[in-house]
């Protein structure tokens, strides 16, 4: 029920959206149901679940094991045989020798306690899918710009989700920072750029490479600003809530930087 997370500097492709999550998505526009706040409390909820399972099938283990014990040591009945340890008979008188001399009777061994069985190993719980990670802080400028654009707050709170959700994600470290009013994405370990972001017409426009183009048709594609078409080739399309492919095609450019559309 989770994201999956690795190391830094891994490379290697991962799943994006665990199934619960993908069960969040709506079939139709495939955006996330719930915010995103929620979402994360729902998988702590389920989080704290898992640990009071495996809790108790430790105390039942625990009641098995001392009931067990009790059972092995047991004082026998009256008239039955003992399991005191073995002690040494004494001498025998001497008898007739028409009386056949009595055997004395070897007291029973008692069983050596059974080792009580090994408990199995206590699985841990899956983390939520922001516990635990270190996200760069955001600039308060570029907050600043954001809400200045949107009074309302939103479009900043959906670019905060992509943020650390790309940071969770990517097994790698992503930064941003702003210039002329354009957020770029960048691959911290290599310091290169992967993805631009700005505000248009009442949404988030992101700027990518041209080789993401089909990956990216079921997407509102728009014109490419100005200052960022002449420093490279780019295409743009519009969000305006967190999207599963976005978030997909993101993740893929951060593996992929430095390679170019053929």
């Amino acid at each position: 029920m989770m994201l999956y997370r690795y190391p830094p500097n891994n490379t290697k492709k991962v799943r994006i959206m665990s199934t619960a999550q993908t069960r969040l998505i709506s079939k139709d526009k495939g955006r996330l149901q719930i915010p995103y706040q929620e979402y994360v409390s729902l998988l702590e909820k389920a989080n704290e679940l898992q640990t009071l399972r495996h809790l108790k099938t430790e105390v039942v283990l625990g009641l098995q094991r001392a009931l067990k014990t009790q059972i092995e040591f047991k004082v026998p009945p009256r008239g039955g045989a003992k399991t005191a340890p073995k002690q040494v008979a004494p001498e025998p008188q001497e008898k007739s020798p028409k009386q056949p001399e009595p055997k004395a009777e070897e007291p029973k061994k008692a069983a050596p306690p059974k080792a009580p069985p090994k408990p199995e190993p206590k699985a841990e719980p899956k983390k939520a899918a922001a516990e635990g990670i270190e996200i760069p802080p955001i600039k308060k400028d570029i907050a600043a710009h954001f809400n200045k654009v949107d009074e309302s707050g939103r479009l900043f709170n959906v670019f905060k989700q992509y943020y650390a959700c790309l940071n969770d994600t990517c097994g790698g470290t992503v930064r941003v920072t702003m210039k002329d009013g354009f957020c770029s994405l960048w691959n911290y370990d290599e310091w290169e750029e992967f993805a631009f972001v700005d505000m248009f017409e009442g949404q988030l426009r992101v700027s990518i490479d041209p080789r993401y183009k089909d990956a990216l048709g079921s997407f509102e594609f728009c014109d490419v600003p100005r200052l960022l078409s002449s420093r490279r080739k780019l295409i743009c399309v519009k969000v305006d809530d967190l999207n599963n492919t976005m978030l997909e095609v993101l993740v893929k450019a951060f593996e992929e930087v430095g390679m170019t559309a053929s």
